[in-house]
């Protein structure tokens, strides 16, 4: 099914191309672990050793016309050979408001704002309305004052994979979003956020997430809460941002149980501050810091990854690179890696 769902969003995207409103072909070449989908270039343990140089190619094309917008990722990642990755969706409006989606990574389309993390700059999982792959139908309708959606969809897991998705936004005032996701199983994800948007230039965001299997950031947790909030101060050019989650117990599901069980970890914390500097329209700075800890485990650590870079925006593209630095609590400097990637557009409509 995960092939078949890509090659309909491949066919589907370049036949609506032609009367496309909008087609934008990128291309992000590199080693960085936010935006080539590799490594980061560089990486050098706490004593100095260097290890393998990792490279990758990501070409994405988006494709935006009156009745269809789609998204075709292609990575390519050289380590010791080169592995290629295709991620694809398409989003099919017939009429206004009736959507039909397919593939096998959805990226934040259809996701609700109160799972935004502000500071690290990516969405909970948990906090898609569709799930993040399969194939689903969305309703929309949208008015000057508010707009509410209702998905329904299947995951593209060979199992029953049921997922269901609710919103209703009030326009500049705030946006309520609920996910059920996998109901059909032990292993469903409830999850509900808000978002307030009354204030201009902040983000502020929360949620509760019952069975957080994602561990993209904390670990799994049976109750996790988040908050996340940021603000843009136009007249300087500087934004600044924060993000907090906690497990609200020491439980997480176990595949092995089938059931939730305690873990000797303890209770997860992970919180992560942004800063970001326009020095003007071609330079901007950069600096976040990501915190992970165990609460009342035998063995309590807590991991730092301190990461200042750059953009360069130029004629031929935009430049990032920095230092990713690693510390815990126990031992001190773990070591640090540089990232570097340039991005450009190829073609855009």
């Amino acid at each position: 099914m995960k092939k078949s769902l890509v090659v309909i969003g491949i066919a589907l995207a370049s036949l609506f191309s032609l009367n496309a409103q909008s087609i934008s072909l990128t291309n992000t070449f590199g080693g960085n672990s936010d935006n080539v989908g590799t490594g980061d270039f560089l990486k050098f343990d706490e004593d100095g050793n260097k290890g393998d140089a990792l490279i990758g190619d990501r070409i994405q094309l988006d494709v935006t016309s009156e009745n269809i917008d789609s998204r075709i990722r292609l990575n390519l990642v050289g380590e010791n050979n080169w592995a290629t990755k295709t991620q694809a969706y398409v989003n099919f409006r017939p009429v206004t408001g009736l959507n039909f989606i397919g593939g096998n990574k959805f990226f934040w389309k259809w996701t609700t704002p109160g799972a935004y993390l502000a500071a690290t700059d990516d969405y909970l999982t948990h906090g898609k309305l569709a799930d993040d792959n399969g194939a689903g139908i969305v309703y929309n309708y949208d008015s000057d004052a508010f707009s509410f959606t209702l998905v329904s969809a299947v995951g593209q897991t060979s199992k029953l994979d049921l997922n269901f998705g609710a919103q209703l936004a009030i326009k500049n005032v705030v946006t309520i979003g609920a996910t059920a996701q996998d109901v059909s199983e032990k292993t469903r994800t409830i999850g509900a956020y808000a978002a307030l948007q009354s204030v201009k230039n902040l983000i502020l965001n929360f949620g509760y997430t019952y069975n957080n299997s994602d561990a993209s950031y904390i670990a799994k947790t049976q109750h996790l809460i988040q908050a996340s909030a940021g603000y843009t101060f136009t007249e300087v050019g500087l934004s600044l941002y924060a993000d907090a989650a906690l497990g609200l117990n020491n439980k997480a599901f176990d595949p092995a149980s089938d059931d939730f069980a305690e873990l000797d970890d303890g209770i997860p914390v992970w919180g992560a501050i942004r800063a970001n500097y326009a020095l003007n329209e071609k330079v901007a700075f950069n600096g976040w810091v990501h915190l992970n800890h165990i609460l009342n485990a035998t063995d309590s650590r807590t991991d730092i990854t301190f990461y200042p870079y750059f953009d360069y925006k130029s004629s031929v593209g935009t430049f990032r690179s920095g230092v990713r630095v690693f510390f815990d609590d126990k031992d001190g400097y773990k070591g640090f890696n540089i990232p570097i990637s340039w991005q450009y557009v190829i073609a855009a409509k």
